[in-house]
């Protein structure tokens, strides 16, 4: 019974001594750090105009380092990897209808008068291809052709930038990226070519050409897409 009086007795002098410890002396420590970008992309939007099936058109933006990562006393990282995706575009291009176009879907995808569409464009990125530069050779990228299903992970294009290698050298390193953009024009169902199979197997043999007609009322309509880059790695 004494021990036990001795232990609480102890238990209750720490704690009543330690905030007097505590007073006596205090450090502070200030943590700061600038926060930037690694990547620049440019430009910001691709416009294609009006289009007619089965056109078959290119177009290109450009990814490098960021001013910021590109200084040269910046010697501590060398390396970034990033992926390309495609997300719905919504027709006001703010982050809260950016949300809501990618957690929504049209209950018929076939009315312009759904009211999904008073909010996003109708989905144009199932038929964008996404074609690296193939440099430094034999290249260190990863593109996706058209006639994919953009919500699947195997549809996102890969791509890495390198300043220096793991022993500081630049010989060999690949700065920048330079990604081709095609649009492959899909058709509207009923009225596709005879061919419509063999322009869709082209530029993608194992494209199912079924699954990639446009419903009959999207005709006139304007069709869109957001490309987003996102970091995944530097180091």
């Amino acid at each position: 019974m004494k021990k036990i009086l001795i232990v609480s007795a102890a238990i209750l002098t720490s704690v009543a001594v330690m905030p007097l410890f505590a007073a006596f002396e205090a450090h502070v420590i200030n943590v700061t750090a600038e926060i930037e970008n690694a990547l620049f992309v440019h430009p910001e939007s691709l416009r294609f105009g009006t289009v007619f099936p089965q056109e078959y058109l290119k177009s290109s933006f450009f990814i490098a380092f960021s001013e910021s990562f590109s200084r040269d006393d910046q010697r501590r990282v060398g390396t970034v990897e990033y992926v390309i995706k495609q997300k719905p575009k919504p027709r006001e291009d703010t982050p809260e209808e950016r949300t809501w176009c990618h957690d929504n879907e049209p209950e018929n995808i076939g009315d312009p008068n759904d009211p999904y569409y008073d909010r996003c464009y109708p989905l144009l990125c199932a038929y964008l291809s996404k074609e690296p530069d193939g440099t430094p050779e034999p290249g260190n990228d990863t593109g996706v052709p058209p006639f994919h299903d953009p919500n699947d992970p195997s549809s996102w294009a890969i791509g890495k930038l390198v300043k220096f290698d793991e022993n500081g050298n630049t010989i060999g390193n690949d700065p920048a990226d330079t990604w081709t953009v095609d649009l492959a024009v899909p058709c509207f169902e009923g009225h596709c070519a005879q061919d419509w199979a063999d322009f869709v197997h082209s530029h993608n043999p194992d494209a199912d050409p079924n699954l990639y007609k446009l419903p009959n009322g999207l005709e006139h309509e304007v069709f869109g897409c957001d490309l987003w880059v996102e970091v995944t790695s530097i180091h």
